[in-house]
């Protein structure tokens, strides 16, 4: 692809989303992101002098995997301005008020004069790019301008377009950064094999971030009065597919627990279906005004910002996505060590999920049938469970350490 396309492609992707805007309610955020974001920063840039450090994060997944770096980073150079940029409304709108770092923006849409607008105005003395978002302009921008720029957190698959006889014009874009840290051997070898020297594997910054959450978990006292000292299941960043699942196990009562329901996204008309669809007392955790919620055995989080604390406690947990577009977060259940299952179609790119398989802690499954009887065998042999519990939390100790192997080279090149 020459630059020319690439501008081109970028166009046809401005004026999609454009006209998407007056439809869809991601893509008018961010079409109107897009249409403030030079006023702020201006405003934020116009009279910093500190040394800038940029990271940034195409989604609110991403920023929680570069919040370990991002907090060491502040940590060990709090003279420094933290610049953090999104791409996706899902990202920006949930963390731009985070208090961690010095200012949160939009990442105006790469372009030859927008990139070099946005670094001649915030001048960052390092950027770090979390996982993957390999645009043209600003890639090369920063390298032109002897920027320090670092993928962390990195991983890579064979059939990726780096990796094609067609693909040149992104294997130039890893080029541009002087240090790739990935998650996997397999990773750096693919890297290696088109000529990018400088990689290393460093592991995933997720395993840290999970773990640091789970030492932070305050009580919910909702939670507290509704669980009331029973066994519980999360079901987490689930969907429609997986709740055509999991609805009938709940239905039939053959598991004595209760149930937590925590939505991907939440869709009050979804909701709706799926409560009327439960036979078992259900409610709400937002917008309900009840005086004895002990009394209900379901509880739909309809907030956001719960769910990785709620895991804390769970005898089972439902990870959702794979049916879909792709599994979610499996970590921030596994830190805390429940019997863990998710979907059997998509979870296969997610390298933490198969080590989950290996290790025993989770299974897949295809049915409500697969997942009453992997849950049942389980809850009448607690030693099992205790096993897995004890087995999760040595998987994430084994797998923590990357935020400190990126914080050296970051270091050393802050010191260089």
């Amino acid at each position: 692809m020459r630059v020319w396309l690439y501008s081109f492609a970028l166009f046809l992707y401005r004026q999609t989303l454009r006209v998407l805007a007056k439809f869809h309610s991601k893509a008018k955020l961010w079409n109107q992101g897009q249409n403030e974001v030079w006023q702020g920063l201006e405003k934020a840039f116009i009279y910093q002098h500190k040394p800038v450090a940029w990271f940034h994060t195409a989604s609110l997944g991403e920023f929680e995997q570069g919040r370990p770096i991002i907090e060491a980073y502040k940590k060990q150079f709090p003279s420094h301005f933290i610049l953090v940029t999104f791409f996706s409304p899902s990202g920006y709108e949930i963390r731009k008020n985070f208090g961690g770092v010095d200012y949160v923006s939009y990442l105006p849409f790469d372009g030859a004069q927008s990139s070099a607008r946005f670094l001649d105005l915030v001048k960052p003395q390092i950027a770090i790019f979390v996982k993957y978002e390999f645009w043209h302009f600003y890639l090369t921008g920063l390298a032109s301008r002897q920027v320090t720029l670092l993928l962390v957190s990195a991983i890579f698959r064979p059939k990726q377009i780096f990796f094609t006889w067609y693909g040149g014009f992104y294997r130039n874009l890893l080029k541009q950064f002087n240090h790739l840290f990935v998650q996997d051997l397999a990773s750096k070898k693919l890297l290696e094999d088109i000529g990018i020297q400088q990689v290393q594997v460093a592991g995933d910054t997720r395993f840290d971030r999970v773990y640091a959450q789970s030492k932070q978990v305050n009580a919910w006292p909702l939670l507290v009065e509704f669980l009331n000292g029973q066994r519980f299941a999360v079901l987490g960043s689930v969907w429609q597919a997986d709740m055509e699942r999991i609805i009938p196990l709940i239905n039939k009562r053959t598991l004595p627990i209760k149930w937590i329901i925590v939505p991907h996204e939440i869709h009050e008309a979804e909701l709706e279906k799926w409560k009327n669809a439960i036979q078992l007392p259900s409610v709400y955790s937002y917008g309900s005004t009840e005086e004895d919620w002990s009394t209900y055995d379901v509880l739909f989080v309809n907030e956001v910002g719960r769910l990785s604390s709620i895991y804390q406690g769970a005898d089972f947990a439902f990870i959702g996505g794979a049916y879909g577009a792709g599994l979610h977060n499996t970590l921030e259940a596994a830190v805390f060590g429940p019997v863990m299952a998710f979907g059997d179609l998509n979870y296969l790119k997610f390298r933490e999920a198969c080590a989950l398989i290996e290790e025993g802690i989770a299974q897949t499954i295809s049915s409500t049938e697969d997942l009453e009887k992997y849950w049942l065998d389980l809850w009448y042999n607690s030693s099992q469970r205790a096993k897995i519990k004890t087995q999760s939390e040595a998987f994430i100790a084994k797998n923590r350490g990357a935020t400190d192997a990126i914080m050296h080279v970051l270091i050393n090149h802050q010191h260089d």
